[in-house]
């Protein structure tokens, strides 16, 4: 990112971001680390305005590390190739193992 005076520096990490990209450090510049696959549990919990900001992170840095998705779309993709394929539809009911 390059600010008025033609400076280059990375803005600083958001507060949330270690969460996903382990090696950031909150509220230092960010330097491109490679991101985490989020489970579905930690995905439902997390707000659209992090997912967005995510995205921005993953299209920033897209490939200038090993280990780097190369976008959005690879991250989300991998991260619902964890996802069961045939949940239960419910379990059943419980009762006490009789002999």
């Amino acid at each position: 990112m390059t600010d008025l005076w033609g400076n280059t520096q990375s803005p600083p990490t958001p507060y949330w971001l270690p969460e996903f990209a382990p090696g950031e450090t909150a509220w230092e510049p960010m330097k491109g680390f490679p991101v985490k696959i989020p489970s579905g549990q930690q995905w439902a919990r997390t707000p659209s305005s992090q997912r967005g900001g995510l995205q921005s992170y993953i299209n920033r840095y897209a490939g200038t590390r090993a280990g780097m998705v190369a976008s959005y779309q690879d991250m989300i993709d991998r991260m619902m190739m964890m996802w069961p394929k045939n949940a239960p539809s419910r379990a059943g009911r419980w009762a006490p193992f009789k002999q």
